[in-house]
């Protein structure tokens, strides 16, 4: 079981775990030999993890083993590292020149030494010092203390026993009846979501008929305009006249035929006529004398509900080609296009 840990990183740390493990072995019940005994391996423990492990961490730990108790301490490092080779000589060596000097003095003052190490993962040192008979003498005091205090406890009467039942029934009624309340909330609260999402799934229902009417409503909107769409291209293709229909941008969206001929441009052409190209086809035959296209141009920008009357040449007529223009608007008043009429002169 672990009761302490010392980071090791400079000398005042060695310092500090040599203080804990006199305090440790002392309070463990150690005599006073085995507590020197004690602090002084671990200040060599110490040592030798800042010198030459480049610090680590010492951790204090009680064990039991059959009839004693033991303190263990564990020295890691987080140094280079030795080979299996180098760590049994460690073990051996009695002192000298070897790197870690402090090994055989910690052998000498604890019962048990162990070094476990890779090359590149540092190094664990274990020491270990027991102290026999401490689980009997342990038991001892545990039986004494039961002892006293039983002794020392009257037998309680029948009326103080039925009383102490009494109170633990009472006690574990009361908390059945909170376990009981908090289960009713749960329950409310559970049946309050289940309608919320009742709630919510009627109206996902009423929604989704809602979207399907809409859905079948437009689809009959979208049939009706294809069909008004058909007999409009029909009645544009029967008309005498030239028209077109330009949009609120200007750009064309309708011409028919009678109007491609007579400006000998091609329909599909005249489909992709932005309105700066037919305000410039226009104007490439233009047929009036007084009168600036660049000024009737403006004027129906300054006004776009304006009406215009105009003349146009074209090149395989002896007649000019008189047009009519005027604004389409909405329910509201708004503008939203414009009509074109074109129609040969008289001659």
């Amino acid at each position: 079981m672990d009761i302490f840990s010392q980071g090791i990183s400079e000398e005042k740390d060695i310092l500090a775990a040599r203080d804990r493990a006199r305090i440790i072995s002392e309070e463990m019940g150690y005599g006073v030999t085995q507590q020197l005994q004690i602090s002084t391996a671990v200040f060599e423990l110490g040592k030798n993890i800042l010198e030459h492990g480049r610090g680590g961490e010492i951790t204090f730990a009680i064990l039991t083993e059959d009839d004693s108790l033991a303190l263990e301490v564990e020295g890691r490092d987080d140094g280079p590292g030795l080979s299996e080779e180098q760590a049994a000589e460690m073990l051996k060596s009695s002192g000298g020149s070897t790197a870690l000097r402090g090994i055989p003095a910690m052998k000498r003052m604890m019962d048990k030494i162990e070094i476990e190490s890779e090359p590149g993962a540092g190094t664990l040192i274990r020491l270990l010092k027991k102290k026999p008979d401490t689980a009997k003498t342990l038991a001892r005091n545990i039986v004494s203390f039961f002892n006293k205090k039983f002794s020392s406890r009257k037998s309680p009467s029948i009326s103080e026993e039925m009383r102490a039942q009494n109170q633990n029934l009472v006690q574990t009624l009361s908390l059945f009846e909170e376990k009981n309340e908090e289960l009713k909330k749960t329950n409310q609260a559970l049946l309050d979501l289940k309608q919320e999402l009742e709630d919510s799934n009627d109206e996902l229902q009423q929604r989704s008929t809602e979207l399907q009417d809409a859905l079948l409503s437009l689809g009959d909107r979208t049939t009706e305009l294809e069909a008004q769409n058909r007999r409009f291209t029909a009645l544009m293709k029967l008309m005498n006249d030239g028209v077109v229909i330009t949009s609120r941008t200007g750009a064309v969206t309708h011409a028919n035929p009678h109007i491609c001929e007579w400006l000998e441009t091609a329909e599909p052409v005249f489909q992709e006529f932005s309105k700066s190209d037919w305000l410039e086809l226009i104007g490439s035959h233009w047929n009036e004398t007084g009168r600036d296209w660049q000024a009737v141009q403006k004027e129906m920008q300054d006004d776009p509900s304006c009406e215009q009357q105009f003349s146009l040449k074209i090149n395989h007529q002896t007649t000019p080609l008189h047009c009519r223009t005027s604004p389409m608007q909405d329910q509201d008043g708004k503008v939203i296009g414009r009509l074109w009429f074109f129609r040969p002169a008289a001659a």
